[in-house]
């Protein structure tokens, strides 16, 4: 429950408001759209008080997002609980903070309507949005009553849940995650729910939360089969080396799908976790952020809409700003950074067939596969030798192709198809998806000019295809700096080409990244194929005859 200094907090906060008329209509060829990067409360002994102080928190966002006529808000995954979880054995924390929600066919407005049956901080949050005049979406852990064989002995289903209030404080979508990572105290509604609700300026989003990216439902399925053309997205993310940074899929997923997108991320770089942006598809990013350290920011940004399939007006990042809070703003920073830049995850690459990249002034024309899937590079690079000596660090790089199935840890398993430039600290493939420290001095010998990744693939609706990008500061490339060209080749396979246009000297990754959703669920593949290429089994039997000449192996 509020204390009556909350009340009095609130209350100061919402006289606030801007009483204006909305920033965007329906016939405005924009809206104007932010996406918070949040590092929040964090009590471990109390979810209420975790809760209740991070809605302090989120009012302070909202209030900058008013003065700057923003109409639509996003704040990230997990945040407003402060990351707390739910295990499967305790789900009291989760259940005394969390919320009952209403369905959003009712049209219940919590701020003022007591039938709703929601919690203060709810009700909060519905009073917030109706004050500002803002469409406002949040994630918590929402709360339903149920009874039978299937309910847990609390007498509650438990979701990880993305509610969006509109201007007046109703609830107008209710989104309950499916693909969960882990998440052991959480349920699932027993079949994938796809969200999305249509705003009176005209636009319609849908939304999706975090490991729901990497999946055909209901990340595919909105696009695909609704045609939604904006996407909210709520993120506690985990960033992994070299492909799945936060910023690296958001920008993927935008541009593959040519969809508006607004990622809100949960800031821990201690877990890797971090990366916001509000990108436009094909047309390329408004605004992105990452950070080494703990950070509180927020993106905002003129999006505009799309109508017919088409970009209504061009885009100009220049109308975008990044806003950074102050500790004294926004209090939830203190103490020595827990970590010296953000800790990532690393693919495991054992499973990939990899071959050393050795960079000369020249282009280079070469094709690996593995499984009897093959991709097709051609590189154009530069190389000065003479800054290589033995003290200094630099990135070297390898081709990377897998065709099997990988762990996503807690997240289960999947299929997927990679075409690949990664870099390595060293020579050893052990060494690829690592990366130098942020303070080491480190050279860039190599430069390239240009990059055509390509590969014949399967036409099946069953796999998403996604052009990554990653440079040394952790952000993908511009839209202008690559192409992205599908061609059908016949009535079964189509040709991907992935095209660097510009010369870069700073790259980490550089991938066709596939999805095969197919293969989902399936054992994952622990072995390189390479391990047992012809070229092994030839040298394996010329040993077994007691012929010692040597072969070399430098594909290894």
């Amino acid at each position: 429950m509020f204390t009556g200094m909350t009340y009095v907090y609130l209350l100061s906060v919402l006289l606030l408001a801007r009483i204006t008329l909305q920033a965007s209509s329906p016939t405005s060829t924009h809206y104007v759209g932010a996406v918070v990067e949040y590092h929040p409360v964090h009590n471990e002994d109390n979810a209420t008080a975790t809760v209740n102080q991070n809605k302090k928190n989120y009012m302070k966002f909202l209030q900058t997002a008013s003065e700057n006529e923003v109409d639509i808000i996003v704040f990230p995954e997990a945040s407003l609980m402060g990351g707390l979880g739910s295990s499967e054995n305790n789900r009291s924390p989760s259940l005394s903070a969390g919320s009952y929600i209403p369905d959003p066919k009712d049209a219940k407005v919590p701020c003022t309507d007591q039938s709703s049956n929601v919690n203060e901080v709810v009700k909060a949050l519905s009073c917030a949005a109706k004050s500002f005049a803002m469409y406002v979406v949040v994630n918590l852990h929402e709360k339903e009553k149920c009874t039978g064989d299937k309910c847990p002995k609390d007498g509650h289903m438990l979701y990880n849940t993305n509610v969006a209030f509109d201007r007046t404080g109703t609830v107008v979508g209710r989104y309950r995650k499916w693909n969960l990572f882990g998440e052991r105290g959480f349920n699932r509604t027993t079949k994938p729910e796809l969200s999305y609700f249509r705003t009176d300026f005209n636009v319609t989003f849908g939304q999706f939360i975090c490991f729901d990216i990497l999946f055909d439902t209901p990340a595919l399925s909105l696009v695909r089969e609704k045609r939604i053309t904006d996407i909210l997205f709520s993120t506690y993310w985990f960033g992994e080396l070299p492909y799945l940074t936060a910023n690296e899929i958001q920008s993927g997923y935008s541009y593959a799908n040519d969809v508006n997108f607004l990622g809100a991320g949960f800031n821990s770089p201690s877990t890797g976790s971090g990366g916001s942006g509000i990108y436009a598809g094909k047309d390329g990013v408004l605004g992105r952020i990452v950070s080494e350290k703990r950070t509180n920011a927020m993106i905002i940004a003129n999006i505009p809409k799309i109508v017919n399939g088409r970009r209504v007006q061009s885009v100009n990042p220049n109308d975008a700003k990044i806003i950074v809070y102050s500790t004294s703003d926004i209090p939830t920073i203190n103490g020595s950074e827990p970590v010296p830049q953000m800790a990532f995850k690393t693919d495991d690459m054992k499973p990939y067939t990899t071959k050393l990249f050795n960079p000369t002034n020249n282009t280079h024309n070469l094709t690996l596969c593995d499984r009897e899937f093959c991709c097709h590079f051609q590189i154009r690079t530069e190389h000065r030798e003479d800054l290589v000596k033995d003290s200094v660090k630099y990135y070297r790089y390898r081709l990377a192709v897998f065709n099997g199935v990988r762990s996503f840890g807690v997240g289960g398993t999947g299929g997927v198809e990679v075409c690949s430039i990664i870099s390595c600290i060293d020579d050893k493939p052990t060494s690829c998806g690592q990366r130098f420290d942020t303070n080491t001095i480190i050279v860039h010998p190599t430069t390239f000019n240009s990059i055509i990744i390509s590969s014949d693939y399967k036409i099946s609706r069953n796999i998403s295809r996604f052009p990554l990008s990653l440079n040394t500061e952790m952000n993908p490339f511009n839209v202008s700096d690559f192409t992205f060209i599908s061609n059908k080749l016949n009535a079964t396979h189509v040709n991907i080409k992935y095209t660097l246009t510009k010369p870069r000297k700073d790259l980490m990754t550089f991938a066709i990244y596939g999805r095969n959703f197919t293969s989902d669920g399936q054992p994952i593949t622990t072995s390189s194929a390479a391990q047992f290429s012809p070229l092994y089994i030839m040298l394996i039997m010329l040993i077994a005859l007691g012929i010692t000449k040597t072969y070399g192996m430098s594909s290894m």
